[in-house]
């Protein structure tokens, strides 16, 4: 698992060992965001081997339990925490925001290893 939450995380980008998918996508999100949101934006990049309480652990939610309601993915009547997401080439983009300026940008590889049910979810999303 990868938390890039600072500039110093940023400007490494250039020398991590990536996807090169992966990268693209960092590398245009993080040029894309305005000077007052690059102190307030992280990234997490779930890899194969990773688990839910790992995502957990780095950004304190998981995509799989509603925020309000506790509901765990596949419950009935549970809604997802997030305010955007997107599929890409190999990957799935989940953007949670809080207030009007944090934001957590979750990218998950779309790829065996990955827990199944967090493929589920993103598999499903229209």
């Amino acid at each position: 698992m990868r938390h890039l939450y600072n500039r110093s995380d940023f400007a490494s980008l250039p020398t991590l060992d990536l996807d090169p998918r992966l990268h693209l996508l960092l590398s245009q999100r993080i040029a894309a965001l305005e000077e007052e949101l690059i102190d307030w934006t992280e990234y997490l990049v779930v890899e194969p081997g990773d688990t839910e309480a790992d995502i957990q652990r780095h950004i304190g939610l998981s995509p799989l339990v509603d925020p309000v309601s506790g509901k765990r993915w596949g419950e009935e009547g549970f809604h997802p925490g997030w305010d955007y997401h997107a599929k890409h080439d190999g990957w799935w983009e989940l953007l949670f925001t809080f207030g009007s300026t944090f934001a957590y940008v979750v990218f998950i590889a779309d790829a065996e290893g990955v827990p199944g049910d967090l493929l589920d979810l993103c598999r499903r999303l229209p």
